[in-house]
């Protein structure tokens, strides 16, 4: 090595070991990163670090809206946005956690899990690092630590962005229907109903209880042809007298962004409702 690289070399590594410490003894706690696709990992990464939570959500971007705060601490949500209930399912299993009960989400069943990240998440030794220091976790890398305290000094909210305008959402709803009228390719959703069964099957073989439940959406929406054949196929796979079905419902109809994805205050509500009912799941 040549002698004017080392005195850089050893304040690099110094200057990871100090911020190493730092992020691992400092109780600071990132649930969000500055994107999407962080967020989704900072979730399943602190999962993965202490799986031990009584009730775990998995679902898609409609129940990664519910709030941690009003479901409790015993309760973590593993929904990611823009992915599919199959991923939490699959991630459960394959890192061997044994939650009491796992609630899945019935909206988007039609999506089959996302292996590749499951994968990353699971490798080795980058699983067995992130478990063991947080210096290696999606949160605690400086850019999302720098964002996540730049947001707390702003008061910043994690799950509410700028509210669109009645007219946006009027459009944004307008197109959701559109899409839900044309239906789902049945196929397709049966095909990711049977790895969905098989996960539940597997994760029940463990003595983990699932349940099931639907995401409140707008009214207009909830009986058009994509949904209708969604909820009929997950209550032909999981029928109410073999598996616990929750009942969410929001008086007077939700308040959504774009028809399906619930404001916060509706997604508070859910979230205290899920809080409740689950216990008819682990006592039934």
């Amino acid at each position: 090595m040549q002698q004017p690289l080392r005195p850089v070399l050893v304040s690099a590594a110094l200057a990871f070991a100090a911020y190493a410490a730092f992020v691992q003894w400092t109780p600071f706690q990132v649930p969000s990163g500055q994107n999407q696709n962080d967020t989704n990992l900072i979730r399943a990464e602190d999962y993965l670090a202490a799986p031990n939570a009584e009730t775990v959500l998995v679902g898609s971007s409609l129940t990664f809206r519910v709030p941690a705060a009003d479901l409790g601490p015993r309760m973590v949500n593993l929904a990611f946005a823009g992915g599919a209930p199959a991923t939490g399912l699959a991630l459960i299993r394959d890192a061997n956690a044994r939650p009491v009960l796992v609630l899945v989400e019935i909206n988007l069943l039609q999506r089959g899990a996302d292996r590749d990240m499951i994968g990353s998440l699971l490798r080795f030794p980058e699983h067995w690092l992130r478990t063991r220091l947080k210096v290696f976790r999606t949160g605690h890398d400086p850019v999302n630590l720098t964002w996540r305290g730049m947001a707390a000094l702003m008061h910043k909210a994690d799950f509410e962005p700028p509210p669109p305008s009645p007219e946006i959402i009027r459009q944004l709803t307008a197109d959701q229907r559109r899409e839900k009228l044309r239906g789902v390719d049945i196929n397709v959703l049966r095909h990711n109903l049977a790895e969905v069964s098989s996960l539940v099957a597997a994760l029940r073989a463990r003595g983990v209880r699932v349940g099931f439940f639907e995401m409140p959406v707008d009214p207009s929406l909830a009986d058009l042809p994509s949904d209708a054949t969604i909820r009929r196929e997950a209550l032909r796979a999981f029928p109410r007298d073999r598996f616990c079905w929750l009942n969410l419902a929001v008086p007077g109809g939700p308040h959504t962004f774009k028809g399906v994805h619930l404001d916060a205050h509706d997604a508070a509500l859910v979230a205290r409702q899920i809080a409740d009912q689950r216990r008819t799941c682990i006592n039934p």
